[in-house]
Parts: structure tokens; C-alpha cells; sequence
């Protein structure tokens, strides 16, 4: 039992690493990211799909993005898919995020630069 709340733990520590870290994503104190409650409700829902921890990343990168276009944050967006694309290129070459899973996040990043002309 406690084994496994200290590696859920570590798992959402990841998770928040990666975003911050890696897609450059401030997950505190930035306004268009999700509340707290928010936030570790996507995160639960990574780890009871059981995504890795760079699929996880990803998942919230993407719908962040998503959120982005939709409220009209274009520039913010643009800025955002370059990284999701070259640590996407990246994770699915060295497996660390699956192809079946891109295929999906790649989908949602299509529909959601449709919505915002970008």
C-alpha cells in the first residue's frame, strides 16, 4: 500500500518535472493551466491508463495546447508545438511514448490547430 502512494508520488513528481522542464510548461502560477484539482484528475487519469511518465507528459502537454488554441492563446500555442513535436519525435523513437498513443495526441494537436488557424 505505501509502496505503491510512493510510487504514485514519484509518478506525479515526474510527470511535473517533464512539463515544467521539458515543454517548458509552468505548471504553478500560470493562469491558462488547469487549477490543482484539475491537474491531478489528468494526471490520475495518465496513471490508471498507465501511460510512462513521458506519455503522461504528453497527454497534459497536448491538451494543454488544445486549451490553448481554444481560448484563443495562439501565439502561446505556436510557441508550445515545437517542443511537443521534437520531444514527440524523440519519445517515439526511443519508445518512450508509443506510437499508438502519438497517433492519438497527434490527432487532438490536428483538430485543435484547425480551431485556431495556426
Amino acid at each position: 500500500m505505501f509502496g505503491l502512494f510512493k510510487n504514485r508520488k514519484k509518478y506525479n513528481g515526474q510527470v511535473d518535472i517533464k512539463l515544467n522542464n521539458e515543454y517548458s510548461i509552468r505548471t504553478k502560477g500560470n493562469p491558462h493551466f488547469p487549477a490543482i484539482m484539475a491537474y491531478l484528475e489528468l494526471i490520475d487519469i495518465a496513471w490508471n491508463s498507465q501511460m510512462s511518465e513521458d506519455e503522461a507528459a504528453m497527454y497534459i502537454a497536448t491538451l494543454y495546447f488544445s486549451g490553448l488554441c481554444k481560448n484563443g492563446y495562439g501565439a502561446e500555442a505556436s510557441a508550445l508545438l515545437p517542443r511537443i513535436v521534437d520531444i514527440a519525435e524523440f519519445g517515439v523513437n526511443k519508445g518512450l511514448i508509443s506510437d499508438q498513443r502519438w497517433q492519438k495526441f497527434a490527432g487532438a494537436i490536428r483538430d485543435a490547430r484547425e480551431i485556431a488557424g495556426i
